[in-house]
């Protein structure tokens, strides 16, 4: 009876399992058959929607964004170029291109068409958005034998003084301001710029390690310089000078950054080839002059940007202006503004 019983339930796992066996090889086909024909049936379909020809010259990108916007998958449309019915592929572009012309994509590129337009820049070049020279300067030209006076640092009482010389001489140069909103400073400003000189921006705070701490903090003060000398003057400034020149101890970790985001903004920077070194402690009549005309002297170009002060302090500067004008005219030399023509002087890039 126990063999038997055996046997028996050997014979029964057996049948189990060449008949799941058998159903399962019969599900196979079964499906296999079936996703064959469907999949035959819809690309039959899909050809059969493809009957004239598309225009030469279409790429195969194009056409694969224009399979894809239209519903077919990738494998789809691979499987018909694959079994090579390009007329009925490229059929079925010309009449989506006809039928929805709004719907097709611009590029030819599928790589351009998908990648999402990713803004690098840094942040600070959305800030102030109004900060940008309109036209800005284009080129320059020769000015050999031209002297530039420039002066730092102002408005204050000797710019008064300094205007006077000015219009004895009729000769214009150029203020780059600090600027400030009390009522005296604007008035100063404004006989500037009715005098005709040009104005330029310098700093409204001039506290190096503030301004040079990052780009941001240089635009910030940039930024009020600016509408400071706008509002008192009705003149947008086109032109600067870095406090300290733009290459100093204080901003060396960030002036490339900041000439390359002004100069994109349409600002053009003056450094300078002759010092007075009028701000220097000590300094004299006798020093500022011998100092600008061993700088001219000395000086490889036969032109000179000349940087003076006219700060509350610099007084000696009013006082050596006349015969530094007197000298340079009789050396056969011409004075002259910045402006849109004049070739900056620029301190050299340090490594």
């Amino acid at each position: 009876m126990y063999f038997g019983s055996v046997k028996f339930f050997k014979h029964l796992i057996y049948t189990i399992f060449f008949g799941w066996l058998a159903l399962a090889t019969f599900l196979s086909i079964f499906f296999g058959v079936r996703y064959f024909l469907e999949t035959k049936e819809n690309n039959d379909a899909g050809k059969t929607a493809l009957e004239n020809n598309i225009p030469d010259g279409t790429s195969l990108e194009r056409l694969f964004l224009i399979m894809t916007a239209q519903g077919y998958s990738s494998e789809e449309i691979m499987q018909l170029i694959e079994d090579e019915d390009k007329e009925a592929f490229e059929s079925f572009v010309k009449d989506y291109i006809q039928n929805n012309p709004d719907l097709i994509p611009e590029t030819d590129s599928v790589a351009e068409a998908y990648t999402p337009v990713v803004d690098n820049s840094a942040a600070y070049t959305k800030l102030y958005p109004d900060l940008y020279v309109e036209d800005p300067t284009t080129g320059f030209q020769d000015d050999d034998g031209t002297i530039y006076l420039t002066f730092d640092d102002g408005p204050s009482e000797n710019t008064w003084d300094i205007l006077y010389i000015l219009r004895r001489y009729d000769i214009k140069a150029t203020f780059f301001f600090c600027g400030g909103w009390n009522e005296r400073t604007q008035e100063l400003m404004k006989a500037v710029a009715d005098d005709g000189h040009t104005i330029g921006i310098h700093s409204i705070s001039h506290d190096y390690e503030k301004i040079y701490e990052s780009v941001e903090s240089y635009l910030e003060d940039f930024y009020d310089t600016y509408n400071c000398i706008y509002e008192a003057t009705g003149v947008k400034p086109r032109y600067f000078r870095f406090p300290g020149g733009s290459i100093n101890n204080y901003n060396r970790f960030v002036y490339m950054q900041i000439i390359a985001e002004m100069t994109r903004r349409g600002f053009v920077y003056y450094d300078w080839n002759v010092s007075g070194e009028d701000a220097a402690h000590g300094a004299t009549w006798s020093s500022i002059y011998e100092n600008i005309m061993t700088g001219i002297n000395n000086n490889t170009s036969d032109r000179a940007i000349v940087l003076l002060h006219d700060a509350a302090d610099k007084i000696n500067t009013v006082y050596v202006l006349e015969d530094v004008i007197d000298k340079l005219l009789d050396d056969g030399y011409h004075f002259g503004q910045i402006d849109d023509t004049v070739r900056p002087v620029i301190f050299d890039y340090v490594d």
